[in-house]
């Protein structure tokens, strides 16, 4: 709406003086935008061009006329029932199509910081640095702000298993100075081997047993660079040459979100929907994962003041699943990898690889029906998780028949809401294996 507006301004350079007469008479006349929205016709238009008005009325009618334009472009939208945000997600979706990554089973570690208090390390975390959990409304949650130091997170597990995933959304919210190199943001796993996993040990060297880490020199503009390495009792096992990440920078100032897939040995990387490494021995055989790192450092122009790096919706889980076996042998599939917008029926993006693998099972076997029912944790009232699962089965059976031509007649949609939880909901963990989607062969 910016460039119709700044294009009508131009074509009639006099319009936004002349038409101040009118504009009074109109406020006063009418009570709504509505009526002013007829005033601004065409016949009107060229009208006011031949009258004249003084330049101290110039910002106001130009409030005025951007703020018609608004309510006009606002009208017509409610008129037509649509509006930007589901074109734009439904965009967004189509961008992952090549997005394969699948989270595990069964989630063995969650962290949002909901249940943390805002200005403190989050409970269970080890640092070496000034990190603190930060609220901010868009988008909305707690965010934990890496300042320079490394950070241990709060698993307490022995492992994460010989097949799991690690997910996690990042905003390097820093704007760039020129001459300045942008701070580098490093993460990884390792093994504390007999040791707690938060051991003060682990914040000034993880590689004692076993690890593996990456490391981004970011850049908004030009080629980001990225390397990953393995190291076994502080030996290196693997090190990757420096890789460039030439999109990177759209991702500077906004959510991005990175997912690990360990399947034994192999080690693939993703951020958003692109797939940054998939190494065949990047782990080390054997080797017993349990504990994350994060870690930020500050460069020349850089101080803690001048860079938030923030992370939060941090999940690690087991397994390698099966999506059609499940569907189509055993007659049911649950997941908590589709994943949607807090408190929306939003399908997020990182949920297409899972969708995927439904819509193939039912394309190659056409004569199956399924139920697609949602299920949510407990935060909030009862009647409202019902009515959003219930919605969130819709969106679910919306897409498998819009993306992957599902026909409707072959899915029933139901909602359950909190009442069948699968976990304890006073954990991340628990609340997230909650935060589910279930198909059931009919």
């Amino acid at each position: 709406m910016k460039t119709i507006r700044s294009n009508e301004r131009k074509q009639s350079s006099g319009y936004k003086k002349s038409i101040m007469t009118l504009l009074v008479v109109s406020l006063c006349s009418f009570a709504g935008n509505a009526q002013f929205l007829k005033r601004l016709g065409k016949n009107v238009a060229e009208r006011a061009v031949e009258r004249g008005a003084n330049k101290a009325a110039d910002k106001v009618v130009d409030k005025q006329i951007d703020k018609a334009f608004e309510e006009k472009e606002k009208a017509e939208k409610e008129k037509s029932g649509t509006t930007e945000a589901p074109e734009e997600k439904q965009e967004q979706i189509a961008s992952y199509s090549k997005f394969d990554f699948i989270p595990g089973e069964q989630v063995l570690y969650a962290e949002d910081f909901v249940q943390d208090n805002i200005g403190e390390l989050p409970l269970n975390w080890n640092s070496n640095a000034n990190g603190t959990l930060v609220g901010i409304e868009s988008p909305k949650g707690n965010w934990l702000k890496l300042s320079k130091g490394k950070y241990l997170s709060g698993s307490k597990l022995k492992t994460f298993g010989n097949d799991y995933t690690i997910e996690w959304d990042m905003i390097l919210n820093v704007v760039s100075k020129s001459g300045y190199y942008l701070p580098p943001v490093s993460f990884g796993a390792f093994s504390s081997g007999a040791d707690s996993n938060d051991d003060n040990k682990f914040l000034s060297d993880h590689r004692q047993v076993h690890s593996f880490e990456f490391k981004i020199d970011p850049n908004e503009k030009l080629n980001t660079a990225i390397a990953m390495a393995s190291h076994n009792a502080h030996k290196e096992t693997f090190r990757s040459d420096r890789k460039t990440l030439s999109g990177f920078g759209k991702t500077i100032r906004k959510v991005a979100h990175y997912a690990l897939s360990i399947q034994g040995s192999r080690l693939r990387l993703w951020i958003d929907e692109t797939k940054v490494f998939d190494v065949p021995k990047a782990v080390n055989p054997g080797a017993t994962i349990n504990q994350l790192f994060f870690a930020s450092e500050t460069t020349g122009g850089y101080d803690d003041e001048n860079y938030s790096y923030l992370i939060s919706n941090i999940k690690v889980a087991s397994g390698k699943p099966d999506t059609r076996s499940k569907l189509i042998t055993e007659g049911k599939f649950v997941t908590s990898g589709i994943l949607f917008d807090v408190n929306s029926d939003q399908i997020k993006p990182q949920s297409y690889a899972v969708l995927k693998e439904i819509g193939d099972a039912l394309t190659t076997n056409p004569d199956v029906k399924i139920k697609i029912i949602g299920h949510t944790d407990s935060d909030g009232s009862a009647a409202s998780n019902l009515a959003l699962s219930k919605k969130r089965a819709e969106s679910v059976k919306k897409f498998l028949n819009t993306t992957f031509s599902i026909k409707d007649e072959r899915m029933e949609t139901d909602g359950k809401g909190l009442t069948i939880p699968v976990a304890d909901n006073k954990t991340p963990a628990g609340k997230a294996s909650n935060r589910r989607v279930e198909f059931v062969k009919l």
